[in-house]
């Protein structure tokens, strides 16, 4: 028979000077890894708010504005197109006719009829033919 081990640990008694709490809590402290990334970047985040903080105060505020930009009224017309380019498109939605019209005088989508049904409601199952009860 091999001897269990078990019982060689329970005859060993450690010194009574040894405190439990105080031992596991070193060991607790000794397990734990520090974590110095979080610290850099908090370190580096401050420093570059004091700087920007520094810059905006110490900024002259006297600093020339941008000039107004003139409002036109009546807008220029566009040039004439080449002689190679292709005629005009009379498509009353194409991009080139928007451009050039007024929106307000644009041509209107009529409505579409009967675009809601009647007076059933529309539900998960509505869709489907022939429902098995």
């Amino acid at each position: 028979m091999t001897p269990d081990p078990v019982a060689k640990l329970a005859q060993f008694t450690p010194a009574a000077s040894i405190d439990a709490a105080e031992l596991l809590f070193a060991v607790g402290r000794a397990s734990a890894r520090t974590h110095w990334g979080w610290k850099v970047a908090v370190t580096g985040l401050v420093v570059s708010n004091i700087a920007l903080g520094a810059i905006l105060l110490l900024a002259p505020h006297n600093a020339p504005t941008a000039a107004p930009v003139p409002v036109v009224s009546h807008p220029e017309p566009a040039p004439a197109p080449p002689a190679s380019a292709p005629a005009p498109v009379d498509e009353p939605w194409s991009y080139r006719t928007l451009r050039a019209t007024d929106l307000e005088r644009s041509p209107q989508m009529e409505p579409i009829a009967n675009l809601v049904p009647g007076s059933e409601p529309l539900t998960a199952r509505s869709g489907r033919r022939g429902d098995i009860d």
